[in-house]
């Protein structure tokens, strides 16, 4: 490419989620040429399921018609809140990041002209409208179907449609109406597994766990060949019913030993479930419940430190060079070591009661029934104002943390010097998950170091960049 030469390479790279929080693993293809009379070359980079799409045929305007219906506002309650990706489906219609706006022109304007109007991208408003009908048939089929311990049902296609049933799950509905700008759709895309993502810290860096934790999965096709992915399915979960199931699956029944797995509350041990990113989705400790969604190098740094140190974890360091920050302020810290009487929980770890095939197997049933069915503007405050002229130039680095590998069990110790602590870590099969037991944090305080941040901060060592010996500028004036 850099020589000037047409060509074509398929590789694995690191992606980063939409969001920024998420490095996967994907498959990409590169095919690029040059660009006539210039030094630049172009390229196109497109994933496996992307190679090919699926082009709609709705042959008649009385199936366009009965699909278009599903859209209408007022039909909410009975196929779900409507949410439709903002692209240019018409050359005459307004594009709009409001969701409720953008819909209701979609449908005035279809409803005044038809989806073959010279001005409509044709093949773009079918597709739309073809996914309009398939994702109402299969709200359908979830009001049939009850399911404890679930917000919300959802389905997002790549055509743009994405439904959120029942219609006040779409009211609290945060994700982005474009399908490819959504980081939980885009991951389900790369991962073939489901995907738990962990709500978002809100500015306060507090949690918005009561929205309930979002579980996702892509639907595969293979037609002669040709790999698709034209939808994600998933649910929200209720974080109180999954703590719940969460504590009985992990708890050992009839015990009479001093640890008997997962309590609730328990002052000897913690346990805990983290995504891939290293983001915590439950423990059996309820003040952790609060802190859903924090990194969990924030929530238990020494333990985050040691999954990492034994390869549980691996981190990707992206650096922004151009970004701004608060000016450096002085800060005061103080600490005291404090020691407390250490319950072991070695002997449990040596057994791995909790990580024993019948166990991790009802554990997975349990996550998994409780997840997806069996079927295919902003507006300015003044102290936002006053936070952004008191900023200063800076250059910044984030963190994203991915599984290293494909090893699924972990054990390691952390050794404090006046105590210590072990932990045993499992992968949950089929998921994005690793759950882990540990002698609980309160037990050694002495452990306690710095948090490790994985959010944007600025940058101590940044990675050396070089700038240009001649600047270039274009404009006239």
């Amino acid at each position: 490419m850099i020589d000037g030469d047409p060509g074509e390479k398929t590789i694995e790279t690191l992606v980063k989620s939409q969001d920024e929080r998420y490095i996967d693993r994907g498959v990409r293809t590169y095919t690029w040429a040059p660009v006539n009379g210039t030094d630049y070359s172009l390229a196109l980079v497109l994933p496996e399921y992307s190679l090919h799409y699926i082009e709609a045929n709705l042959g008649n305007t009385i199936k366009q018609a009965m699909f278009f219906e599903t859209m209408q506002q007022d039909k909410f309650e009975d196929f779900g809140y409507t949410f439709i990706a903002p692209r240019e489906y018409c050359k005459d219609l307004k594009v709009s990041s409001n969701n409720t706006q953008f819909l209701m022109d979609f449908n005035e304007y279809i409803n005044r002209k038809t989806p073959e109007d010279p001005f409509c991208n044709v093949s773009l408003v079918n597709r739309l409208l073809l996914d309009a009908g398939l994702t109402a048939e299969l709200v359908k089929v979830w009001k049939e179907q009850r399911v404890d311990g679930i917000l919300a049902r959802f389905v997002a296609t790549d055509g743009g449609i994405t439904r959120v049933y029942p219609k006040s799950g779409g009211e609290e509905w945060a994700e982005n109406s474009e399908t490819y700008d959504s980081s939980f759709y885009k991951r389900s895309l790369d991962n073939d597994i489901y995907i738990f993502t962990a709500p978002y810290l809100n500015k306060s860096r507090e949690s918005g766990y009561e929205s309930g934790i979002l579980v996702s999965k892509a639907v595969d096709l293979d037609i002669d060949g040709a790999k698709l992915k034209p939808a994600v399915v998933g649910v929200k979960l209720n974080v109180s019913a999954w703590m719940n199931s969460f504590i009985n699956a992990t708890t050992k029944r009839n015990c009479a030993d001093e640890i008997c797995g997962c309590l609730r509350n328990d002052k000897q041990v913690d346990c805990v479930i983290l995504d891939d990113g290293g983001f915590l989705l439950m423990s059996n400790q309820e003040e952790y419940i609060t802190q859903i969604g924090q990194f969990f190098g924030e929530v238990d740094p020494v333990l985050m430190i040691s999954l990492v140190n034994t390869s549980l974890y691996s981190f990707n360091k992206t650096y922004d060079y151009q970004s701004v920050c608060d000016p450096e302020r002085e800060t005061k810290a103080a600490a005291g070591h404090r020691s407390v009487y250490v319950p072991t929980i070695a002997d449990m770890l040596t057994v791995g009661w909790w990580a024993s095939t019948a166990v991790w197997s009802i554990m997975q049933q349990l996550l998994l029934s409780l997840t997806l069915p069996n079927v295919i503007g902003t507006a300015y405050s003044e102290d936002d104002l006053s936070d952004a002229f008191s900023k200063e130039s800076c250059i910044t680095e984030q963190t994203q943390y991915f599984f290293e590998n494909e090893n699924t069990s972990f054990f390691g110790a952390m050794d404090c010097g006046n105590c210590s602590r072990i932990y045993r870590a499992e992968k949950l099969p089929k998921t994005n998950l690793v759950f882990l037991i540990s002698d609980a944090r309160s037990s050694c305080l002495s452990c306690d170091t710095k948090p490790l941040k994985q959010a944007e901060q600025p940058s101590q060592n940044p990675r050396y960049r070089k700038g240009p010996d001649v600047c270039f500028d274009n404009n006239a004036d």
